[in-house]
């Protein structure tokens, strides 16, 4: 049977503690996702807070089926959601890589005329993964029926000319690179180690918090008392991205030495 969206609704017991920012998600992935018994189903391209909402869905009112996440490759940050039912069989995630090199000689490419582009070819951004602008090429995730529509019809960013092949994902050696710094902190709270990682005042930080300026795990914090934990990731707008790794502490001071490591 299928959960009606309505009945899917009074059972989104996890968001009466959420913010308006994760109740929106909710709806609008149970208006697209389908719940069925026995069946495995696999979603569009969610963002990293669209994967983590819909987790919490599955934790909190569909215990039963299991969700994974996969973009294509180990570090993607787009990616589609298998929704699994039934372990006896398994569905396709429907993804496809396309590569195209250009001479970064005479031409320069940023990832912003890359999405210019991709916008431009007017079809929902839900069908595209991660666009990764490296050197000399360009690579693009996107749902295999638009494949070879889009190897046909994207042909340029700016004035560099493209040509978009296939490749197989096995074949996708992407790599995200993190430069480690370590930040001595008297807690794990968020404001404490923003502060520490931006060089700015607790009270600068509260501004940053007050603007939507930080992300803890993908979700919008307004809470600088929140404490963070080892592989926490934390967004700073202006600052970039960083994850929380190892620590330890003096044992006189009982400060906390904290590894941190900046996506570069």
């Amino acid at each position: 049977y299928c959960l009606s969206y309505l009945n899917a609704m009074k059972k989104l017991n996890f968001l009466q503690q959420a913010s308006a920012e994760q109740r929106e998600a909710a709806e609008k992935l149970l208006q697209s996702i389908s719940f069925v018994e026995n069946r495995n189903t696999v979603t569009k391209f969610l963002t990293n807070f669209e994967q983590v909402v819909l987790s919490q869905i599955v934790a909190y009112n569909y215990s039963d089926f299991k969700v994974e996440f996969f973009g294509g490759f180990d570090d993607a940050e787009r990616k589609k959601a298998k929704i699994i039912s039934n372990e006896y069989y398994d569905v396709d995630y429907d993804i496809v890589c396309l590569k195209a090199k250009f001479n970064n000689k005479f031409n320069k490419v940023e990832h912003r005329n890359i999405l210019g582009a991709v916008h431009n070819l007017g079809i929902n951004f839900n069908r595209f993964g991660d666009i990764i602008v490296l050197e000399n090429e360009v690579y693009i995730f996107v749902d295999d029926e638009i494949a070879d529509y889009i190897a046909m019809e994207f042909t340029k960013a700016g004035r560099v000319n493209l040509d978009f092949q296939r490749v197989d994902l096995t074949e996708v050696g992407i790599e995200k690179k993190y430069e480690d710094f370590e930040i001595v902190s008297s807690s794990f709270r968020i404001d404490s180690i923003v502060a520490k990682i931006t060089n700015k005042s607790r009270s600068k930080v509260k501004e940053f918090l007050e603007q939507d300026f930080i992300k803890l795990n993908h979700v919008i914090l307004r809470n600088g008392e929140k404490t963070c934990t080892p592989d926490d990731i934390i967004s700073i707008r202006k600052y970039g991205r960083y994850v929380v790794k190892g620590y330890t502490q003096n044992k006189k001071s009982l400060k906390y030495r904290i590894t941190i490591s900046k996506l570069v």
